[in-house]
């Protein structure tokens, strides 16, 4: 076996244990585990939820969220749950978060236990809590509430115009109150027969107290007895409720003092109450503050469009008995257009052949002068660095460097039983003096699940010396699968 080939065979060992790696950490489902439920949910916003984020029932981690699509103006996620999950009728979503700041998730109520199960392919609807721009919207409006509120108290008492109410409220007092005389002047017959009825029901109550009183010394002996069996929790009781009354004392004196400040307009609160240009600054603090936290989430949201696909992959080419591997990733910068650079272990080399004239001079003096051609095989590593650019929703363009040659290369994403396909056919080196003809690859590579794939296909027909069918297994992972396996691998340690 050539060094080449034994480098391939210990890159495609490499790969099956970092993928069995991968498969434990991440928690990839194979098999009997494989055969999860997916559930379609439609939201109208998830932000803060990305691919790979919790799934929880009564906050125990049931699956995730595998996709997300927009889709007439809402978005639409895929949620893997695990097998033994089970929905009901009335089962609905929502979106959450682990405490104030902590990652959100996806929230599911599965609905009431007798209902019947959810019929497949039933798309649930979800609602989102309010994001801060609503929360800080809502503040706004209650401070502009409470400025109005302030404003019409002070034109309703100051001035002339105040004072004059004042009156008109005092001289209303007064015309009620002379009211009220006229009132029991003309009632003075009724008001007589009322002290005549109380006189006849305290008569009547000097004769019955006496029995009143005998219930009540029985009552008072009955109580004694009681407290004196009692009497060390009666004392625990008074000292708690006498302890309990002093701090009340105490907090109402706070209050009281707090509010005589705010009243004669001391303090930020005192200030804000009775002083329009403190409300004036604090509308234009909060002004400032919105504007500042809508540029910082533009600049921010600018970034998290940015996407890192990454790929580590081995090819063996058995007509040849050689082997390919490849590292690099692909930076999309939006959902059309991404940045190919990758490191290639290239098994052919770089042939050259150049011509040589040489000149022989012999012992009699004459010369005899030849051309003679060299060829010359470099052995390289080789890099990928090609731009991409998305045609059709299904169809992606490559050109650039391939192989550390000029080439181009189209893309077609396909679905076969289930799973992923990509067809691709490159072109590329197409100077190469001793094949006459560029060097042409045509691969298909099958995704057994988001992160692993199986490749064949076959590389540089044209060329009888290298051309050989080739197979392959490769791993690929984005940014959000590597923060979720960093963060799984923290947990663990």
């Amino acid at each position: 076996m050539t060094p080449a080939a034994k480098i391939g065979l210990f890159m495609l060992v490499g790969l099956i244990i970092l993928g069995v790696f991968i498969v434990k950490i991440q928690d990839i489902p194979i098999g009997e585990r494989g055969e999860r439920i997916v559930v379609k949910a439609r939201f109208p916003s998830v932000a803060g939820i990305d691919r790979k984020a919790d799934v929880r029932i009564a906050g125990v981690r049931v699956g995730k969220v595998t996709d997300i699509r927009l889709v007439g103006g809402e978005a639409v996620l895929t949620l893997s749950l695990d097998p033994d999950v089970q929905l009901h009728q009335g089962a609905s979503v929502r979106v959450s978060s682990l405490g104030m700041l902590g990652d959100k998730f996806v929230q599911v109520l599965p609905g009431p236990p007798g209902a019947p199960p959810l019929a497949p392919g039933t798309e649930l609807h979800g609602t989102a809590p309010p994001t801060f721009d609503e929360v800080l919207k809502a503040a706004t409006d209650i401070g502009a509430d409470v400025k109005q509120v302030t404003l019409a108290l002070r034109e309703s008492i100051g001035g002339q115009q105040g004072a004059d109410k004042l009156n008109e409220i005092i001289g209303n007092i007064q015309e009620l109150t002379a009211s009220l005389k006229v009132l029991i002047r003309n009632n003075q017959g009724n008001i007589d027969a009322t002290t005549a009825n109380f006189r006849d029901f305290s008569a009547e109550m000097k004769e019955q107290l006496p029995l009143i009183a005998e219930k009540l010394n029985r009552l008072a002996d009955s109580l004694q007895g009681v407290v004196g069996d009692n009497r060390e929790d009666l004392h625990a009781s008074l000292a708690n409720i006498r302890d309990i009354s002093e701090r009340l004392k105490t907090s109402a004196d706070n209050i009281n003092a707090i509010s005589t400040k705010i009243a004669s307009g001391q303090g930020s609160i005192g200030k804000l109450v009775n002083d329009d240009t403190t409300v004036d600054n604090f509308n234009k603090t909060l002004n400032s503050i919105e504007s500042g936290v809508e540029t910082l989430k533009d600049t921010v949201g600018r970034y998290e469009r940015y996407r890192l696909d990454m790929l580590v992959a081995a090819e063996s080419l058995p007509s040849v008995n050689e082997s390919r591997s490849t590292i690099g990733f692909d930076l999309w910068t939006n959902d059309k257009r991404f940045f190919r650079l990758q490191y290639v272990d290239s098994p052919f080399g770089r042939t050259k052949t150049s011509n040589e004239t040489v000149t022989t001079t012999y012992g009699d003096g004459h010369t005899e002068t030849y051309t003679r051609e060299s060829t010359k095989t470099d052995f390289r590593n080789t890099f990928n660095a090609q731009i991409g650019y998305r045609l059709l929703p299904e169809t992606f363009i490559r050109a650039g460097l391939f192989e550390s040659e000029g080439g181009a290369a189209i893309d077609q994403q396909v679905e076969v039983a289930g799973h992923p396909v990509v067809l691709s056919l490159a072109a590329f080196d197409f100077n190469r003096n001793e094949a006459g003809s560029p060097h042409l690859r045509l691969e298909g590579r099958v995704f057994l699940n988001q992160n692993m794939f199986l490749s064949a296909g076959w590389d540089d027909p044209t060329y009888s010396k290298h051309s050989s069918f080739l197979v392959g297994a490769g791993l690929t992972w984005t940014d959000e699968d590597m923060k979720y396996l960093l963060g799984l691998a923290g947990k663990g340690f």
